[in-house]
């Protein structure tokens, strides 16, 4: 434990986000104008923040994301995708920021700044929560809704979000709906008053048939592989969308999310189900590969194997994308085509056949996570700390060298220095990624045959 003010004391700089904090919140309550508020948020962003100690680089993407939110939420329509809007993507970024260097303070110890931590990290998962919810991304919205509840502070507006998020999107838990109608009912029931007020038509659903319980937890110790299931659970490996919700249920034991039916020639549609089917199955035995690796030697690591479950994950991506290339009809050569390409023509502007989905937020939620692994080649894009650590690992692991050591991530041109526990944790990070690009790849498949077919 290190009990040093280093990372944490009071400069010059902290007055200055401070500040600018308090200028955010003016402009919230409309008590700024625009031009000043834009002029000051330019300032703030030209901050060398990797010369910042930690708190200074805490609390300032931290402001940095709220403001974005407020402007998002001030200029945009919240029922439309956006490709290529920066106020969405530097949101996102910045608390992408906040939660990596939440990481680091763990990883290093640094005992004063733990209650800062704590409180800063449960306020990025609740926004970032929010902002998930509004791009499709709604696996990773339920996981930071319940971590943002760490704090009970923000218990209220986390059930007030969970209720919402429960009430509107409950038929793509296709297996769960029940039981997600249920959990609508009761918050609903709870925060009666804001949700007659703010969106009174969800109240409906109070009266809708639901179950009178709740499904039990999973008793780990008395079924088979027990540690293995409880390790797939607990770190939302499944592909199951109420894994999100209560990764401890037992309705979130099985893989159980389906490629929902295609109209389409027999010939398309024996394509599809090929492709999917090889797509699930890859992640589910490349899944018990890391487990295996990671429990198998508790102070080594075998890197070969590893280096294999890795890259496996990040060729799902691009059988992702040879799935969407089929079903979009793009006319690409099968060599053309990945994950990280699919979405851009040759000018870089994003496909047509991508935007006319406009309103298929699960589709957005896959291009979020294209940019979470590869990042965006636009000037204003903020690439945060996260996406540079999973590219960076890729590169040294196809083409130069990796050394296993218990010390903090460094390199130099032909060689990564990595802990085995860091190794682990960007592993595990890649795999969740995938996972979710898996559910939201069925979630964009039903809405968009519904928005084809259905009436």
């Amino acid at each position: 434990m290190k009990y040093s003010i280093e990372q944490s004391e009071i400069t010059e700089r902290t007055e200055q986000i401070n500040k600018f904090a308090l200028l955010v919140d003016l402009f919230n309550k409309k008590a700024v104008d625009r031009e000043t508020f834009m002029a000051e948020l330019s300032k703030i962003e030209q901050t060398d923040w990797a010369k910042e100690n930690l708190f200074n680089q805490l609390i300032g993407y931290c402001v940095l994301g709220d403001a974005y939110g407020i402007l998002k939420s001030r200029e945009l329509d919240f029922s439309k995708a956006y490709y290529n809007n920066e106020y969405v993507y530097k949101e996102v970024s910045y608390y992408h920021n906040v939660q990596y260097l939440i990481t680091r303070v763990k990883r290093e110890e640094w005992a004063a700044l733990y209650l800062t931590a704590f409180r800063t990290s449960c306020r990025a998962y609740l926004c970032l929560a929010n902002a998930y919810d509004h791009l499709g991304r709604f696996c990773e919205a339920q996981q930071y809704y319940r971590m943002a509840l760490q704090d009970s502070y923000n218990t209220p507006k986390v059930e007030v979000n969970q209720g919402f998020a429960y009430a509107n999107m409950h038929s793509f838990w296709t297996e769960e709906e029940p039981f997600i109608v249920r959990k609508a009912q009761q918050i609903i029931r709870k925060y009666q008053q804001t949700f007659d007020r703010q969106s009174p038509y969800f109240c409906q659903i109070c009266s809708w048939p639901s179950p009178s319980f709740d499904a039990p937890l999973i008793d780990y110790d008395n079924i088979q592989e027990g540690g293995y299931e409880k390790w797939i659970c607990q770190h939302y490996l499944r592909i199951n969308r109420f894994n999100d919700v209560e990764p401890d249920s037992m309705l979130s034991l099985c893989d159980n999310v389906k490629l929902p039916v295609i109209v389409d020639t027999p010939e398309k549609k024996a394509l599809y189900e090929s492709t999917f089917k090889e797509i699930k199955g890859s992640f589910i035995s490349t899944r018990k590969i890391l487990y295996s690796i990671i429990n198998e030697d508790k102070n080594s690591v075998n890197m070969e194997m590893l280096k294999m479950a890795y890259k496996n994950f990040y060729s799902i991506f691009d059988k992702i994308a040879m799935f969407l290339s089929n079903y979009f009809d793009i006319k690409l050569k099968s060599y053309e085509v990945d994950f990280a390409k699919i979405w851009n023509c040759k000018n870089g502007d994003i496909r047509q056949e991508i935007l006319a989905h406009s309103q298929n937020m699960p589709l957005l939620g896959l291009y979020n996570i294209k940019l979470d692994v590869y990042g965006m080649k636009t000037d204003w894009y903020v690439v945060d700390e996260q996406t540079k650590d999973l590219k960076m690992l890729r590169n040294y692991m196809e083409h130069k060298s990796i050394i296993i050591k218990d010390e903090p991530m460094s390199h130099t041109e032909y060689q990564l220095t990595i802990s085995k526990q860091e190794l682990e944790l960007n592993t595990i990070r890649l795999a969740q990624l995938v996972r979710c690009a898996i559910i939201y790849l069925c979630n964009f498949v039903m809405h968009a045959e519904y928005d084809k077919h259905g009436s």
